[in-house]
């Protein structure tokens, strides 16, 4: 127990009556100073109370001035006769006699007595864990025992993982009297709840690391700040990242019984879209449903078979893609920009390189530096240059080298550029065809052919020299492939005629070889039939001039040729019995 709960007005200072030591004093025990005189002088006395536990001070001020430490206090308990075994002094109430004597004030205070062990019950914030604090007793105070400790845990309603062992123990008559200062100890054991864990996202491929210029061969430090590498593209059915399953908590308990809940484990949020799709074989691993580009994000690795940029040049680099390519801006002059796919351009191509192996639009045109020579085989440093296996689209083309496997088509203006396309060249309403060379295959159009100053323009349809050369090799292979036929028959009739016995090695071999040459003379001549309809098809090409055609272009249709001297209007110019007319 605690000396300040004995006693409601301990702590109060009392006054006291001027009438000295009282016959109820006396019956309880009153113990004075050893003289009267003595007395006087200090006007302190002792005192047991009625039940004998309690030893209480008075003071009554005198005539002089004194002041009492707390040790002289003490002394003069000690020579009052009160030993301090039976009576425990209280330190803080000693303070206060020793003040109020100074400040020479009537009054009565217990100062000591004996004082019973206390048990005292803690329990952890988390409540998972509880302990005792036991002060032994003082003087003649009861010792802690089993009952007090059962309650203090009944009242502090610690109902589970009590470790009855060690209690046991501390209450045991040895370890009772162990018991000489005060100690702590933990009686009793929660279960802290063990928290899950979210699934995750583990990938299983590397992300792109930051593109680096490439060190040129034969040196250590020359670098070609254009070219920072490749973008990664990953085949269809590439295996991209795995999801982990969550893990599930396990609840604990509080001392006081109460389940402490756990956090149980989600499972991980990705974003899916058609481009990624669950492993047939195990359903936690994604792998990528179409051939792209990885890209990382928060919520998992989708592919993109588009690359995305703002602009060709040298913060980006070359870009070579396994894919489509999509330009906000332009392509920034001595760049390179290469794709399998389409290639969609906002801005400009200015003097630099773009190949496709599907469509190419351009916002803003193609331009280069200087026109091609019309007598060159390949492009210079200083032509732009576009090359499509599809259709290829911009708004105007100026000194550039420009081929397509399909068509090529522009709005405004076609200058000082050479063009090849499989299909037809067109410009679209008044759009204008000036200078350079421009082949297609089936037709040219534009609304207006040259210019008024006569500036050189060849326009050529229809053109047969590849025609020609593949029809003379056809035609070649033909008469080769009639001879061989000549003679694998020459031999087998021989063979008959001769009634020769040949191995069934030999004979297999002379069918086999006799069939294979008819089978090749079949597709060449298939072959043939096929050249000599292009061959017609192409005689019907056509050039066309919506609005103007001046003097000074070069018509080409099937390689026969037609300089025009004069202009002409709205005109469409064809080829008819070896010569070039118009309409």
């Amino acid at each position: 127990m605690n000396p300040n709960d004995n006693n409601d007005s301990q702590a109060n200072m009392d006054v006291a009556d001027n009438t000295g030591t009282t016959p109820e004093n006396a019956a309880a025990g009153t113990i004075t100073t050893e003289t009267d005189a003595e007395q006087n002088q200090t006007g302190l006395e002792l005192f047991v109370n009625e039940q004998g536990n309690r030893l209480t001070a008075r003071f009554k001020p005198g005539p002089q001035v004194i002041t009492i430490s707390v040790e002289a206090i003490r002394q003069i308990v000690a020579e009052q006769g009160f030993s301090e075994d039976d009576f425990p002094l209280f330190e803080d109430r000693l303070n206060d006699l020793s003040r109020g004597i100074e400040q020479r004030r009537s009054f009565e205070i217990e100062i000591g007595g004996p004082v019973d062990s206390e048990i005292h019950v803690y329990v952890s914030p988390d409540q998972t864990l509880a302990g005792v604090e036991i002060t032994p007793p003082m003087g003649k105070g009861l010792p802690p025992s089993r009952e007090a400790f059962d309650q203090a845990m009944q009242k502090n309603r610690i109902l589970r993982g009590i470790d009855t062992s060690l209690v046991d123990q501390l209450f045991s008559a040895e370890g009772i009297q162990n018991i000489t200062e005060p100690c702590c100890y933990l009686v009793a054991f929660g279960q802290k709840p063990k928290d899950g864990a979210d699934g995750e996202l583990t990938p299983l491929i590397e992300e792109m690391s930051e593109r680096r210029p490439l060190v040129l061969k034969g040196t250590k430090d020359q670098v070609d700040f254009r070219e920072l590498g490749d973008f990664p593209v990953l085949p269809e059915e590439t295996p991209l990242f795995k999801l982990t399953e969550p893990v599930p908590g396990e609840d604990g308990f509080s001392v006081s019984g109460k389940i402490l809940k756990a956090y149980h484990g989600k499972e991980k949020k990705i974003k899916q879209d058609p481009s990624i799709r669950p492993d047939y074989a195990d359903r936690r691993i994604y792998v990528a449903a179409i051939k792209g580009m990885p890209v990382f994000t928060d919520q998992g690795i989708h592919i993109e078979n588009t690359l995305q940029i703002d602009e060709v040049s040298i913060a980006s680099g070359n870009i070579r893609f396994d894919g489509s390519v999509q330009v906000k801006r332009g392509v920034n002059p001595g760049m390179l920009l290469e794709a399998t796919g389409d290639i969609k351009i906002g801005g400009l191509v200015d003097n630099s390189t773009v190949i496709s192996g599907g469509n190419i639009e351009i916002a803003g045109g193609i331009i280069g530096q200087k026109s091609p020579n019309l007598k060159a085989d390949q492009p210079t440093k200083e032509n732009a240059v576009v090359r499509a296996k599809g259709n290829i689209k911009a708004r105007f083309i100026q000194d550039a080298w420009v081929e397509s496997n399909a068509s090529i088509m522009a709005q405004k203006l076609i200058m000082h550029s050479r063009l090849w396309a499989s299909n037809s060249v067109k410009l679209s309403g008044a759009g204008q065809l000036v200078g350079g060379h421009v082949l297609a295959t089936d037709y040219i159009e534009a609304g207006q052919l040259g210019t008024l100053a006569s500036v050189p323009t060849i326009l050529e349809v229809g053109p047969l020299d590849a025609v020609r050369d593949e029809m003379s090799s056809v035609q070649q292979k033909l008469k080769e492939g009639a001879e061989q036929a000549k003679q694998l028959k020459e031999l087998i009739n021989r063979i008959r005629e001769e009634k020769r016995h040949i191995s069934p090695e030999k004979k297999e071999q002379i069918i086999k070889a006799r069939d294979t040459t008819r089978r090749a003379m079949i597709a060449l001549e298939q072959r043939r039939q096929e050249l000599e309809q292009e061959i017609h098809s192409r005689r019907k090409a056509r050039v066309k001039a919506l609005k103007k055609a001046y003097s000074g272009c070069n018509i080409v249709i099937a390689d026969t040729g037609r300089v025009l001297k004069e202009d002409f209007g709205k005109t469409t110019f064809y080829l008819e019995s070896g010569e070039i007319l118009l309409r």
